[in-house]
């Protein structure tokens, strides 16, 4: 077992976010366990780990122990091979101390002690699929595309996460770990289990503004320039998503590279009757989305609340990446509240609203509608429909593309 300790300043941080800590790994070595700590009542030290060849992992400041193993790994580190040579810790100086952080890193080489493994939940007794009018061969499917595991910041495991939307009645979820790619390869069997579509994704996550990167892709750099991680998910054929973009102090204070696919205009943490996303929408554009940002019960939204309905090519319930990617990329999506909650949907050349009695619907005109009944239809025009209940909160967000 071997340590270094290093002070951090605030002119450290300026200098750089990121720090990295070398160590030696021989030949044979069959794991690699890594502990840290760091002083300061207002600091925030980020870890994570990177190996000769490249990435291994990172979970933030929500772990204090990291180990790798060639078939198992902490969540949120990736298990493989132990190669031989320099690894580096990596930290991230996320919030340092005006008096200075003192950081201590330990590591320690061999097979490491791992916890006993989780239980998996018995199959989940999911409640009725809502249908919403569709156009033929099309269904609406409820989704939430922004959620956190264990695998960051998040409380539960992969399969509790995934147990929780279906029976929260939501069809896809995506679950968006930060800065890693550890869980992709435990949502297949999660899915199977628990009858939802997983859609695999991760935050990139910076100290200036957070990004869905959708897909089974590849690590995105979030060290890199905003420019390179759109060019990284588009390689691999995924989709990029600027994510609450006012929702301090995670707000975007990044540039916008042009082709940028997906905004998340609905974020659990807007109160539902400031226009203010609506307007950076409207001044931004891209597609948009929603998504509760969900972490543990009682800290932002739960799953599906907000809801994205998003339109695939598909009357079956299972349906592939590729066709959540396409329907997402075509800009075929509304928002609700939550999955039964008022939804305006767009069908060829009508606009549906479902539920919304007492409501007053808005077109793209501004001219306002009193809505009446369980189900309202009025003819299409292109824009953002926006449903208002009496108390002023927004209830439903369509940008309808005729």
């Amino acid at each position: 077992m071997s340590s270094v300790t290093q002070t951090f300043t605030l002119a450290d941080r300026e200098d750089s976010i990121y720090h990295y800590v070398p160590f030696d790994v021989p030949i044979g070595a069959s794991g690699v366990t890594v502990t840290y700590s760091f002083t300061g009542f207002l600091s925030v030290v980020d870890l994570g780990i990177f190996d000769p060849v490249g990435f291994r992992g990172w979970t933030g400041s929500a772990r204090k122990v990291a180990m790798i193993a060639p078939g198992k790994a902490t969540p949120g580190y990736l298990q493989g091979e132990i190669r031989s040579g320099t690894w580096f810790v990596a930290l991230g100086l996320h919030r340092i101390d005006p008096e200075g952080t003192s950081v201590t890193v330990t590591w320690e080489l061999g097979k490491p002690d791992f916890p006993s493994d989780e239980e998996l939940l018995p199959p989940t007794q999911r409640p009725p699929r809502r249908h919403l009018p569709s156009r033929p061969g099309y269904r609406w499917f409820a989704s939430d595309l922004h959620t956190h595991s264990l695998h960051s910041d998040g409380s539960l495991s992969i399969d509790q996460l995934t147990a929780l939307g279906a029976q929260r009645g939501l069809e896809i979820l995506a679950i968006t770990d930060h800065n890693n790619t550890s869980h992709h390869h435990l949502l297949p069997g999660a899915a199977a289990r628990h009858q939802i579509n997983l859609l695999a994704g991760q935050e990139v996550t910076t100290d200036s503004g957070h990004a869905n990167a959708f897909g089974e892709i590849p690590w995105v750099d979030f060290r890199e320039a905003t420019q390179l991680w759109l060019e990284s998910t588009m390689l691999h054929s995924g989709l990029l998503s600027i994510n609450h973009p006012l929702s301090a102090p995670c707000d975007w204070n990044r540039d916008i590279p042009e082709g940028i696919h997906l905004t998340e205009l609905w974020h659990s943490s807007w109160d539902r009757k400031s226009r203010d996303p609506i307007t950076w929408w409207v001044d931004n554009g891209a597609i948009p989305i929603g998504g509760s940002d969900f972490h543990r019960e009682g800290s932002d939204g739960l799953p599906g609340q907000p809801t994205t309905w998003i339109e695939i090519n598909s009357e079956s319930d299972e349906v592939t990446e590729w066709q959540i990617l396409e329907a997402l990329s075509s800009g075929r999506t509304s928002i609700s509240g939550d999955v039964n909650d008022p939804v305006i949907i767009p069908v060829g050349d009508d606009v549906f609203v479902l539920d919304g009695e007492g409501c007053s619907l808005m077109a793209p005109d501004g001219a306002p509608t009193a809505i009446f009944n369980n189900i309202h239809k009025v003819k299409a025009s292109s824009g953002l429909y926006s449903l208002i209940d009496p108390k002023g909160r927004y209830q439903s967000l369509c940008d309808v593309r005729t």
